[in-house]
């Protein structure tokens, strides 16, 4: 056995508990960053979008074609709000709530493979805006402009 002096016992206990903590932060962190997972979307990639419901306005598929009632979107507005909802990620998940969010508007999805639509509701709290999947009670912090793309202001 190594013959060590009380101080030379406790410098071995202390390094050791500081290598043991720094693995464990350091690994799932490193794990997390070597796994090419892609980012969840709103819409999954095996699901299709076949309406929005706002609360003033719907957006449905007609056939091949979409429509606006009432009309308030030009044929590239509507195209280009459905690619930024088929194709936007969602941030990670927020582990805190927002302080005192206000409610600016909400919206139904319907899509292919889901009996039932998802609710998505945008909140404001500060200078931040925030998605909250109703159904899940999770909540994503949006990055800057997000919100503006997803729920244009002629809609809310």
């Amino acid at each position: 056995m190594i013959r060590l002096s009380q101080k030379g016992w406790n410098n071995v206990m202390i390094y050791t508990v500081v290598i043991l903590i720094a693995l464990f932060i350091g690994l799932p962190e490193y794990f997390k960053q070597g796994r090419n997972e892609p980012q969840p979307q709103l819409v999954s990639a095996n699901q299709t979008l076949l309406a929005l419901h706002f609360p003033q306005h719907q957006i449905e598929r007609a056939g091949p074609n979409w429509r606006v009632q009432p009309a308030v979107l030009t044929d590239e507005e509507l195209t280009v709000l459905l690619l930024q909802w088929q194709q936007a990620a969602l941030p990670d998940q927020s582990p805190l709530n927002p302080v005192n969010p206000v409610l600016i508007t909400e919206v139904s999805v319907w899509l292919t493979g889901k009996p039932a639509q998802q609710h998505w509701q945008l909140y404001q709290a500060g200078e931040y805006h925030w998605l909250n999947a109703v159904d899940a009670e999770l909540w994503y912090r949006l990055p800057a402009g997000q919100a503006d793309l997803l729920f244009p202001a002629v809609l809310r």
